[in-house]
């Protein structure tokens, strides 16, 4: 944890929970790393988000593992006019 900043490292993880996807700073909210983590992506070449979710909200290591659990896509009907 960084003091100054108020940031964590977070572990994404692969779909099969156990092997490291990539590493991302992500802020302190209220102490705690956040229970989601959204990063962006493509799906069938159109915009998309990765979504992992916080393993075990009541302990963290200096590192927490999130575990991937979708990925959503975003179309332009998603968009508001």
């Amino acid at each position: 944890m960084d003091a100054l900043t108020r940031t964590i490292k977070a572990a994404l993880l692969y779909e099969d929970g156990r092997t490291l996807d990539s590493v991302v700073v992500v802020p302190l909210i209220g102490g705690c790393p956040p229970g989601e983590i959204r990063v962006a992506t493509t799906f069938a070449g159109a915009l998309a988000y990765d979504v992992y979710e916080l393993a075990d909200e009541q302990e963290y290591s200096s590192m927490p593992a999130y575990p991937y659990r979708s990925t959503v896509p975003v179309t332009t009907d998603d968009l508001r006019d």
